[in-house]
């Protein structure tokens, strides 16, 4: 299935994280083939067509670019996920090894986040109208007090942005959403991302760093690191679940062995 897409993957360098943008218009059936039973599952249990294909997109594209910095076929990838608080098995899915691997979906697009060595989250949001309650709940005072004093056509996009801070900040140390949102304080939307404070007794010990993204129109992006910083660098993800569809599809053949190149542009 990835012996095309492989060829696409740069090796890892430390210090870099790779985003890997995509589309739920890169969803293929032939791409269920990457995924595992349980995975396979839980995609047949969502209802709507463009749940599924965001699901399937970002599965199949964390596993083809884990499994190519890996040297495994993506379709026998394990992805191991145990929490940290009880060690059951549940929370942030994992690679064996030192790959540091997170993936997030939202609206029309899909990324997928990979280090070597650094443990990091990211996350993806839709724009959507602003929601008064909703904020009440997730954000604190300060941040609320900085919303309600923007312009209202730009309180949607100021929530998004104080959203995808947090929701990377919590994948990036593995508590997701066992840690309350609104127990995190981060800079305003137009500053510079930075966590200003963490209450309660588990603040990670290491430092934890935060990059603004861009996502393309209508969506907001947000990854974060703990312990070292990272520098984000953008790669065509729609590319790389395409080469796996075709050398997927097509027929074994001494030529389907040559690694495919791509002149296509980088992903926003």
């Amino acid at each position: 299935m990835t012996a095309g897409a492989a060829g696409l993957v740069p090796a890892l360098r430390p210090g870099v994280c790779q985003l890997w943008w995509a589309s739920a218009r890169d969803a293929h059936p032939t791409l269920r083939g990457l995924l595992d039973e349980d995975e396979r599952a839980r995609s047949g249990r969502l209802r709507q067509p463009a749940a599924r294909a965001l699901h399937l997109t970002a599965h199949a594209l964390a596993r083809t670019v884990a499994a190519a910095h890996l040297g495994v076929p993506a379709g026998e990838l394990t992805l191991t996920a145990t929490c940290k608080r009880c060690g059951g098995p549940h929370g942030k899915p994992l690679p064996p090894g030192p790959l540091g691997l997170s993936w997030s979906h939202s609206g029309d697009r899909v990324v997928v986040a990979v280090t070597l060595g650094t443990e990091v989250g990211v996350d993806v949001e839709r724009i959507a109208p602003y929601a008064r309650e909703t904020a009440e709940r997730v954000l604190r005072g300060p941040e609320r007090a900085v919303l309600a004093a923007l312009p209202e056509p730009r309180r949607p996009a100021g929530f998004v942005r104080y959203w995808t801070r947090k929701e990377a900040l919590l994948k990036a140390t593995g508590d997701g959403l066992s840690v309350p949102p609104e127990l995190l304080h981060v800079t305003a939307p137009d500053a510079w991302p930075r966590l200003l404070s963490w209450s309660g007794p588990e603040r990670p010990r290491l430092p934890l760093h935060m990059y603004d993204l861009d996502a393309g129109a209508g969506h907001l992006a947000a990854l974060a690191s703990v312990g070292a910083p990272v520098r984000p660098a953008a790669h065509d993800g729609s590319a790389l679940l395409a080469a796996a569809v075709a050398a997927a599809d097509a027929p074994a053949t001494p030529r389907d062995l040559t690694p495919l190149t791509s002149e296509r542009p980088v992903a926003p």
